[in-house]
């Protein structure tokens, strides 16, 4: 843990001091994006991380795979993650987020004595899945700003906020108090073995962010920097997106139409569903049709029911009705 504690801090002083010192004006047409000041120097360290990845820690990381198949391997990682509960919780408890310190508790308790010492995750099978926290969040959900972003070698992406919360993240960590034989061999191996663990496991997440990217120095960047504000805002309710001015909105169901004031009284619209009841003369005129239809002498009604009052005949509006 002394060991994770060195290289953070020494990264964040060795960081701030190249960045002042090859803080160079810049010309407003090339300025760098507000939440990365330090853009050149980032990139030139984050092209020297990438050389050492793949001609050192890459072959290691899968060496480091091959040399703890299957299960073995899955052990590993499992007791790795286990480790590392007791600062989740101590975050989570500093974040006020104590159902969820609840969990966690219940996880660790579940993994350290039916997974015997957290080689076995039975606690993701019981509905209790690991999740990462730090320091970092912390800060962060109580109001610290990020700082600038900054690539550090040997780190990654981080900026001042998360390179400062990991230091802090080692003084969490109840193994740095506790004192047992092999102690400090496990102090030293367990960055160094998380850290290859690390390396392959994200190789595949790795390929699919960066393998297409255009830039892939600041693709990285906006993808660290949107997980680590997911992360803080996590459990906050997405704001309900306002309606479209465009769509119109349906009438409440116990809501009436106001009454028109009799000088402004609006029309009244006919119903449309049934034809209107046909009056006398429009039964006499639909009798002097059938009657004409029954008797070939008879001479052709040129008259309609319309004409006479205005009506609508009966066989007309069947007509109508039956078209609808």
């Amino acid at each position: 843990m002394r060991l994770s504690l060195f290289i953070a801090t020494a990264g964040v002083c060795a960081s701030l001091l190249s960045g002042i010192a090859r803080a160079d004006p810049v010309p407003a047409a090339g300025a760098p994006p507000a939440e990365d000041p330090f853009e050149s120097m980032n990139r030139g360290f984050y092209a020297s991380h990438n050389g050492l990845d793949k001609t050192f820690f890459l072959p290691l990381a899968k060496l480091y795979r091959f040399l703890t198949p299957g299960f073995i391997g899955q052990a590993i990682h499992n007791g790795l993650v286990n480790l590392s509960e007791p600062v989740v919780i101590a975050n989570d408890i500093l974040q006020a987020r104590f159902h969820r310190a609840g969990q966690d508790t219940l996880r660790l308790t579940a993994n350290s004595t039916a997974g015997f010492l957290g080689i076995m995750d039975v606690a993701t099978k019981a509905g209790l899945p690991h999740h990462d926290n730090d320091f970092g969040v912390t800060l962060g959900r109580w109001g610290v700003r990020p700082g600038p972003y900054l690539f550090v070698p040997l780190v990654g992406p981080t900026d001042v906020r998360d390179l400062f919360g990991e230091a802090a993240d080692t003084f969490l960590n109840p193994l740095l108090y506790m004192r047992f034989p092999g102690h400090m061999t496990l102090e030293i191996a367990s960055p160094i073995v998380s850290g290859l663990d690390t390396r392959y496991r994200s190789e595949t997440q790795l390929q699919a962010i960066l393998g297409d990217a255009t830039d892939p120095y600041a693709t990285l960047r906006s993808v660290y920097l949107q997980n680590r504000e997911a992360m803080i805002h996590e459990d906050e309710t997405a704001p309900a997106l306002p309606q479209m001015e465009d769509e119109p909105s349906a009438p409440a169901p116990n809501q009436t139409a106001p009454a028109a004031t009799p000088d402004h009284a609006a029309p009244a619209t006919p119903d449309q569903t049934a034809p209107p009841a046909p009056s006398a003369a429009a039964d006499a005129t639909a009798r002097a049709y059938a009657d004409a239809a029954g008797d070939p002498d008879a001479p052709i009604a040129t008259a309609r029911a319309c004409d006479l009052d205005g009506g609508v005949p009966a066989t007309h509006g069947a007509y109508l009705a039956s078209r609808d």
